[in-house]
């Protein structure tokens, strides 16, 4: 796409306005959310292990992101005046205390955060919130600490072997530092790296929607959010993707649940992608399909339409897509995106992950009321029943989208943003929701999540 043709096609969605999204009903328990037993998940990761040997998989990690509203606490207790002896004891319990010098650890022991602060926050010491938040210290193991990409790497391992791939996009910025920081740990592992493409990017209009300009004269474009990621994540050729945030892993004392599930939902989704393949080999061949395939809809609860379950034209086109199972989590207040019934335009209604600000308040009781919500835990299948893989951007909601208004210089911008990688970037993907522990879930927003017992080693 030319840049007169983004220009005219992203103007037009801002003159339309946010696009409305309809919802039918959060999904829960047996309504959208399947579930195993802990009998079915040990049972299914044992197998897990046996599959995996044939299969090529790769570990995606979206790791951009720079620490920043990590040290929040940080830069406002340095701008402050008040007691700094509570904040000197959590900064003595976090791994990054290793990284600070005798003078920083003495002023703490005593009560007092200033050398600390400065080393940590200062632009000619560590500067830890400038850095991705990937290469924060996160984990202490005896005498030495880990940083996200180094327990990304192990617990994928873990998980699938050393013959498995771990992918992070990263700002290519950092990318030598973050290949020294890994350097131990990814020696004979195939770790690659991608950066969100610029040509991805949106065009910034100004309040009368034109095309907003810089000082040089240059239309001004911006990022366009994470939902660009899919063209990172088409670039994969594995078989099976997993994909987490890069500040959600677990101590590695603590991380046997979480690796059970991983696997666990990793083979159900070999065998479920299993299953379709099924039916759209005998939908190919002209063989009676529908048995087949209501066994399927009413196992797990596709929602298929009549037309969809009679129709050879019908089922083959609603089957034949990537296929991702999305771990759930019960709501405990924690921020993010949620699992909802979503009606489309053609009347046909799916799973899907949205997130809060795209929905609008004559949800909110619905929203209120949800019992999950998103901790970005999704695995995938990206080939078709013949063995070749999809083009992904292919299964793109392009009606998914924000407006964002920011300032920019002196002048105020406006510009479309894409919702995340797992909301409209697959919104037209086969899902299924399975629930998970709320143990496989501890994501890092503060520096001090990291005092939390899932990031702790065992006493």
């Amino acid at each position: 796409m030319d840049l007169q043709e983004k220009v005219n096609i992203q103007g037009e969605k801002i003159k339309n306005g946010n696009p409305t999204i309809e919802l039918i009903d959060s999904c829960r328990i047996n309504e959208g959310i399947l579930q195993l037993s802990q009998d079915e998940a040990k049972e299914l990761s044992h197998q897990f292990d046996e599959v995996v040997k044939g299969i090529d998989l790769t570990f995606f990690t979206p790791a951009s992101g720079s620490g920043s509203r990590m040290f929040k606490a940080l830069f406002e207790a340095k701008a402050s005046n008040g007691d700094q002896a509570e904040l000197a004891r959590k900064i003595l319990a976090l791994p990054l205390l290793s990284l600070l010098s005798e003078a920083a650890v003495a002023q703490l022991e005593n009560g007092k955060c200033e050398i600390a602060l400065d080393e940590i926050l200062g632009e000619q010491h560590l500067n830890l919130a400038q850095k991705p938040k990937g290469l924060v210290p996160f984990h202490q193991y005896a005498d030495i600490v880990r940083i996200p990409f180094e327990e990304h790497i192990m617990q994928s391992e873990q998980i699938a072997g050393s013959n498995s791939s771990i992918h992070f996009t990263i700002n290519s910025a950092f990318e030598q530092e973050i290949i020294n920081a890994i350097s131990t740990c990814s020696e004979n592992r195939k770790v690659s790296f991608s950066e969100q493409d610029p040509a991805t990017n949106s065009v910034a209009f100004d309040q009368y929607l034109q095309p907003a300009k810089n000082e040089d004269g240059d239309i001004i474009t911006r990022p366009a959010g994470h939902g660009t990621l899919i063209h990172n994540l088409n670039m994969i050729e594995s078989d099976l993707i997993l994909i987490r945030n890069i500040d959600n892993m677990q101590h590695n004392d603590k991380a046997a649940l979480s690796t059970l599930y991983r696997k666990a939902l990793s083979r159900k989704l070999v065998q479920f992608v299993n299953e379709v393949y099924n039916v759209l080999s005998k939908i190919a061949r002209d063989h009676a399909f529908e048995s087949s395939l209501k066994l399927l809809n009413d196992t797990y609860q596709l929602q298929l339409t009549d037309k969809q379950l009679s129709s050879p034209t019908a089922a083959f086109s609603a089957l034949n897509r990537p296929v991702r199972i999305c771990g759930m989590v019960k709501n405990e207040g924690e921020p993010g995106g949620g699992p909802f019934w979503v009606k489309s335009e053609d009347g046909t209604v799916s799973r899907q992950i949205i997130e809060k600000s795209q929905i609008s308040e004559e949800y909110n009781e619905l929203v209120a009321n949800a019992t999950h919500f998103n901790p970005v835990e999704l695995m995938c299948a990206v080939r078709d029943f013949k063995g070749d893989k999809f083009d992904l951007t292919e299964f793109v909601d392009e009606r998914q989208f924000f407006i964002v208004h920011k300032t920019q210089g002196n002048q105020n911008i406006q510009y479309i943003e894409q919702p995340g990688l797992w909301n409209g970037a697959m919104a037209n993907w086969l899902t299924l929701f399975y629930e998970i522990p709320a143990e496989c879930f501890s994501p890092v927003k503060s520096v001090f999540d990291l005092l939390q017992p899932l990031h702790q080693p065992k006493d």
